[in-house]
């Protein structure tokens, strides 16, 4: 009769036994994660208001992202050894994702002049960002080790460059906690994101800390928020009870502490408290006039967006701790063909309310302590991706430039270059992700490599294994 070896019989007869050994350790070893994660979940979570590891000079964030690769060589970092090679080969190996491989350099459309006391460079998309530039500070030595757009946007918002881990905000969320306990302490407005809603879940940490999704609406800022038409408030009352008490009596059995539960019950009680609150914070229309003409809701290009910054600054004002932008707004900043065409409107789309936000946030005496990042997951190439007569750029994630205002950052201050034709960062001042998700906690007085929760047998953070540094060089 043939005999049949299961995996395990193999490794018990092999080496004299030394696979089983090998096996068994493996399994040990597997229990002992298991039992690690399995702790951090058995722990109760709540929002409730943390101190800082140490003094932090951000109490909040608004975090712009620009999903899809704006061509910051066309917005703010001019290249003039662009001109110089216009419609020439690049001198020296420009890498692409040889989608088209071509190496004509194409000079930027658009003009630049300088603006502020920092005579900085604007170009003519951003009108209204040439009258605020003196109130940012540029990182202008950015770049990524991924080339695609999910996986350099998980980069850029998880730390990794694949689904399956938190966003920043519900790193920060997890860490402090949210000083307004009528909000969530992380609120992603708009759309525009290649990965959806990933981009700001908290994966693996304990569900309390996912980013909620809020619209610049009034009437339904956040889906069913209000009370059905056909149900009274006593009646949502005693619903409420009823789950209070369903949900009581499954916590009573002698059932591991289950984390989704505990967030289900925190989110039907934030839920009710959120009918007032969020309902408020959504009605722009308690704004001034000049208020409102300053963020340009009313415009039929801008409006969109300047409603999201609107709203963001009132979520702010109530002490919301982590407030996520999306810049999208159903254009495609992924310019590969036609940017001349395409870059104006993108530009148009958000240049008033970011500008505003930050006008705003001044005015208030806001901007003092709370961070505005503004990023895309990568740039845009010198030459152009392929020979047509509406060329575009393609992919760069070797060289681009993000800017972050406020929370004690140098206003009118410039970290970091890239070569002449703006392809790569220049070595010594290199910056990446994990440079700035550290430097992001460090404002907020969070110690990022101590920021850490329990998953797979191993203390995870936001950064995790990837070499970083807080930018002190930023800090005034």
């Amino acid at each position: 009769m043939r005999r049949i070896w299961t995996r395990r019989q193999a490794l018990q007869d092999a080496a004299v036994g030394f696979g089983a050994t090998a096996l068994n350790s493996m399994l040990q070893g597997d229990r002992l994660f298991a039992a690690e994660s399995a702790g951090a979940r058995e722990r109760s979570y709540d929002l409730l208001p943390k101190a800082p590891m140490f003094p932090a000079k951000a109490k909040r964030v608004i975090f712009i992202y620009i999903g899809g690769g704006p061509s910051t060589i066309d917005m703010f970092d001019p290249k003039p050894a662009l001109l110089k090679y216009d419609g020439k080969p690049a001198p020296f190996e420009i890498k692409g994702r040889a989608l088209n491989g071509s190496q004509q350099i194409m000079a930027s459309p658009w003009k630049f002049g300088q603006y502020g006391q920092s005579g900085r460079p604007v170009s003519d998309l951003l009108p209204y960002f040439q009258k605020v530039v003196d109130k940012v500070t540029f990182v202008r030595s950015m770049t990524t080790d991924r080339i695609d757009h999910s996986t350099a946007q998980f980069t850029f918002v998880t730390g990794r460059g694949f689904t399956g881990f938190p966003s920043i905000g519900s790193w920060v969320n997890y860490a402090l906690g949210t000083e307004n306990q009528n909000m969530p302490g992380y609120i992603a407005l708009g759309q525009g994101a290649t990965i959806g809603d990933r981009a700001h879940s908290s994966a693996w940490l304990p569900p309390i800390f996912n980013g909620t999704g809020m619209r610049a609406d009034s009437k339904t800022p956040i889906y069913d928020i209000k009370r059905p038409d056909g149900m009274s408030l006593d009646q949502q009352k005693r619903f409420l009870s009823m789950v209070e008490d369903l949900d009581r009596i499954q916590k009573g059995n002698s059932y591991v502490l289950d984390q989704d539960l505990e967030s289900r019950i925190s989110n039907y009680e934030l839920a009710a408290r959120m009918q007032v609150e969020a309902l408020r914070i959504a009605d722009l229309d308690q704004e001034s006039e000049a208020t409102k003409k300053l963020y340009g809701i009313d415009q039929k290009v801008s409006g969109q967006f300047g409603r999201l910054c609107l709203m963001a600054r009132r979520l702010a004002e109530k002490d919301v701790r982590f407030i996520q932008i999306y810049g999208g707004g159903g254009g495609n900043w992924d310019t590969h063909n036609n940017i001349e065409g395409q870059l104006p409107g993108l530009c148009e789309y958000i240049d008033q309310g970011m500008s505003a936000l930050l006008i705003d946030l001044e005015q208030r005496g806001m901007l003092k302590d709370t961070l505005v990042v503004w990023s895309g997951e990568f740039g845009r190439l010198p030459t152009i991706e392929a020979k047509n007569s509406k060329p575009g750029r393609d992919h760069n994630p070797y060289g681009f430039s993000m800017w972050m205002a406020g929370a004690g950052l140098k206003p009118g201050f410039d970290y970091g270059q890239t070569d002449d034709l703006g392809y790569a960062a220049l070595k010594e001042m290199k910056c990446g992700h994990s440079d700035i998700h550290a430097t992001v906690q460090h404002l907020l007085g969070i110690d990022y490599q101590k920021n850490t929760f329990p998953y797979e047998g191993r203390n995870e953070s936001l950064v995790g294994v990837t070499p970083a540094r807080v930018l002190k060089e930023l800090f005034a």
